[in-house]
Order: C-alpha cells, then sequence, then structure tokens
C-alpha cells in the first residue's frame, strides 16, 4: 500500500509541474533557472546555425539543444538534446569510447572531427511537454554521468606543455 501511495503523490506531483518542451525554449529556461542552474538562451544566428541554451554546472559547460524540428517551422521541435564535450590535446581512443558507451546507458559518446570526446542525450519531449521535475531529473541524471565520465575523458592525453607544436621542430608548447 505504501508503494502504491508514493507512486500517486510523485504522479501528482509531475502533474502540477510545469511543462517543459522542445517547442518552447522559455520553459527549459524557467526549468533550468528553477532548480538553480545558470542558463543562457542563444539564439539562431542569420547563417543558419542552431539555436541553443548554454548551461553551467559544476563540472563544467553543458549544452540544451533543439531537435527533430520541422523543416517548415524550424521552432517546432520534438527533442532536446543534451550535450557536453571535452577539449583534448590528442584524438580519444576507440577504447575510451567504447568503454562509455558500454559502461553509461542512455548516452551516446563520439569522437567530433577533432577527435574530442562528445556526450549525448536525447529526451523525447514531443509537442505536448514533459513535466519540468521530470526534464530537471533527467538533466541531472546526464550531468552525473558527465561528470562521471569527464574523470576518465583525457585518460591516456598529454598535458598541453608535453604536446609537440607542429610548427617548430619538434620543440613543447
Amino acid at each position: 500500500m505504501g508503494a502504491f501511495a508514493a507512486t500517486v503523490a510523485a504522479n501528482a506531483q509531475a502533474a502540477s509541474s510545469p511543462m517543459v518542451s522542445a517547442t518552447d525554449t522559455q520553459s527549459v529556461m524557467n526549468a533550468l533557472g528553477t532548480a538553480g542552474y545558470e542558463a543562457s538562451f542563444n539564439a539562431r544566428s542569420e547563417d543558419g546555425g542552431e539555436a541553443f541554451i548554454q548551461v553551467e554546472t559544476a563540472d563544467g559547460i553543458s549544452t540544451v539543444r533543439f531537435s527533430d524540428c520541422e523543416e517548415a517551422v524550424p521552432d517546432f521541435c520534438e527533442t532536446l538534446i543534451l550535450s557536453t564535450w571535452w577539449d583534448r590535446e590528442t584524438p580519444i581512443s576507440d577504447e575510451l569510447v567504447a568503454a562509455a558507451n558500454r559502461n553509461h546507458k542512455y548516452v551516446s559518446v563520439y569522437r567530433d572531427d577533432d577527435g574530442d570526446p562528445v556526450m549525448e542525450w536525447a529526451v523525447l519531449t514531443r509537442n505536448e511537454g514533459i513535466p519540468a521535475t521530470v526534464f530537471i531529473d533527467a538533466f541531472e541524471r546526464y550531468v552525473s554521468v558527465a561528470s562521471d565520465f569527464g574523470d576518465f575523458a583525457f585518460e591516456g592525453d598529454p598535458e598541453p606543455d608535453d604536446v609537440p607544436d607542429d610548427a617548430s621542430d619538434g620543440e613543447t608548447k
């Protein structure tokens, strides 16, 4: 009986929570602000770049991007993509990328064009949205996973002072 009451109470709390939707940038900003995160909105650039929210966390910067958007209506999106990246001196190894994907459910780690690791997690909101409490729970879980990965994202990466400068005949930076 106690588990049933706790489930009913949790559902009632989620139902009374404001909604967060990928179609409503302000709802995402409000939820993050209410949860104590410092967030800033970066509007779509004139050259077609995408809009995103930059969020400061205890472990660095993460972004919330809007995805699965209707081409005819660019601001109608169904998915929020949580993303974090790390700037390594050398490309991350296949082994570290595979370990991250094996050890952390629901996230995807890949190498960007520079060989730096990028972690992403998709949160489907559809047009109806999800309760802000559910979004913040997902965001905080993601930040925790990113923090865990950040502890070994630089494994095998030399210190910046140990990397030879290509323009100098083997001298270090």
